[in-house]
């Protein structure tokens, strides 16, 4: 086993303790960040020398670090989430499809036999649920939903919105804000599509 130096081991404790705590590995700038490092680069070459030695894995995804055996540490492995865009806690906004990037995922929170995507929260509407906007929530993929689930919601096709969901009759669903300044939106049931149910939630401080 190639023995690190001071730093590296300094680095490779870092990561290990920020998947710990989060669920998910740093990315280059929180690396950058807490050793003061003065660009992107330096916490890049040490992540190199990392994976050369046999102690990480990396994927060309954004937080893509894996830790492997040799580290001491065993983790979960990882599923990739996509970021699909944005969803509104508010009023309902024109659905974005368009990935822009991934945030991979431990598969001992999340079961690798279902789907996830990500989106990011635009809006206040769900802040007495503790999510707030620039929130980034993690979204299992299915098409149905039970009274009191937290729901991406599609309306008319086109408008997407993070909401409580409540099946009101056969006809009708009620979408409820976590705000009570804001107001329920009453749909028709056979204008609605769940997109899926809301499983996590990542937020950088």
């Amino acid at each position: 086993m190639e023995e690190l130096t001071k730093r590296q081991s300094q680095v490779l404790d870092f990561i290990k303790s920020y998947m710990e705590k989060n669920g998910f590995a740093p990315s280059i700038r929180d690396i950058m960040k807490h050793f003061n490092f003065k660009s992107p680069r330096a916490a890049h070459k040490h992540l190199i020398i990392l994976e050369k030695k046999g102690y990480i894995e990396r994927k060309n995804v954004s937080r893509g670090i894996k830790m492997m055996p040799k580290s001491g540490e065993i983790f979960a492995t990882e599923t990739l989430a996509p970021v699909s865009g944005k969803i509104a806690a508010g009023d309902a906004i024109e659905a974005i499809q368009t990935i822009s990037d991934y945030i991979p995922i431990p598969t001992n929170f999340f079961p690798k036999n279902y789907e996830y995507f990500s989106l990011r929260v635009e809006g206040n509407s769900m802040i007495e649920a503790q999510i707030k906007s620039g929130d980034f929530v993690l979204i299992r993929k299915q098409d149905y939903a039970m009274d009191g689930d937290i729901v991406v919601a599609l309306i008319d096709g086109n408008e997407a919105t993070l909401k409580r969901y409540k099946r009101l009759n056969e006809d009708e669903v009620l979408l409820v804000p976590e705000n009570k300044s804001m107001k329920e939106i009453k749909v028709k049931a056979d204008r609605l599509k769940i997109q899926g149910k809301m499983v996590g939630l990542i937020r950088v401080l």
